[in-house]
């Protein structure tokens, strides 16, 4: 059934336009945002606190699916949950802009979405490092969690998400415990991913790059992600073409996204998972 609902989702997700009700954010701003009037996340419980808030729609959906107890009801619900969880239609259109702008020699129209997709200056990471981080977010790492937790996982992992970006905009004091939260959430999901770079790129360049990091858990997520899917895939760097590079990388995280699918349909076949 996992993989059933994945390969339904995904495909509704990529050819169907999807309303404002199809975005996590419409449900995770709104939700914290009661729990932030109430004062939930100020003091020094921070993360404790913000562990309470992502895991109770979690767990109210897992006992949710225990009641229904028909396979067919989990599944529609399933995948219902999964298209709210998955990808994120704004920041595509914006990524399709962005192109647009490219293609009519616009660099400035370019540099105002590329910050609109979270790409800064400031930042050690390319414009194309970025969104292999975006595609990391809403697509693998939801796909990891749902694969092993099913869709109470994905719920999990997609508010704690969403309430990160919501405290870090906000520079809520509890935003760093938050964070934390994050990185652990990532650790293993991101090194999967990173792996799958390695199977779809450049594995023997790549390689090294990714043992570097495995044992070490003081590197971040995004740093990781960004400099093995680099060392994956080769670039030509061209002064005139601004889309080169991200495009090359967006088309790594797609490769690595068919393998996830892959991988999890032959996980399915041995029985490994449901």
């Amino acid at each position: 059934m996992i993989l059933i609902s994945l390969l339904l989702v995904l495909s509704i997700e990529r050819f169907a336009t999807q309303s404002r009700m199809w975005r996590a954010e419409t449900y995770a701003v709104p939700y914290f945002e009661m729990w932030t009037k109430r004062g939930w996340f100020d003091g020094g419980h921070g993360v404790w606190a913000a562990l309470v808030a992502v895991l109770l729609p979690a767990v109210l959906l897992f006992l949710l699916l225990w009641e229904l107890d028909t396979a067919l009801l989990s599944f529609v619900v399933s995948v219902l949950v999964m298209l709210v969880c998955i990808g994120c239609p704004s920041l595509r259109a914006t990524y399709k802009a962005y192109l647009q702008a490219a293609n009519r020699g616009d660099l400035e129209a370019c540099d105002l979405y590329a910050q609109q997709l979270g790409h800064s200056d400031e930042h050690n990471y390319t414009f194309g490092q970025s969104l292999v981080w975006l595609n990391y977010q809403h697509y693998a790492a939801v796909v990891v969690w749902f694969a092993v937790f099913g869709a109470p996982g994905a719920v999990f992992y997609t508010l704690t998400r969403s309430l990160g970006e919501k405290l870090q905009e906000t520079a809520h004091p509890a935003s760093a415990s938050v964070q934390s939260l994050m990185a652990i959430l990532d650790w293993v999901p991101v090194r999967l991913t990173a792996l799958g770079f390695l199977l779809v790129g450049h594995f023997s360049r790549a390689l090294p790059v990714w043992l570097s990091y495995l044992p070490d858990p003081s590197v971040p997520a995004r740093q990781v992600l960004s400099e093995v899917s680099c060392a994956a895939e080769e670039i030509e760097p061209e002064e005139c073409d601004c889309t080169e590079e991200p495009c090359t990388l967006v088309r790594l995280a797609k490769r690595n996204v068919m393998l996830m699918l892959a991988v999890i349909a032959a996980l399915t076949l041995s029985g490994w998972i449901a």
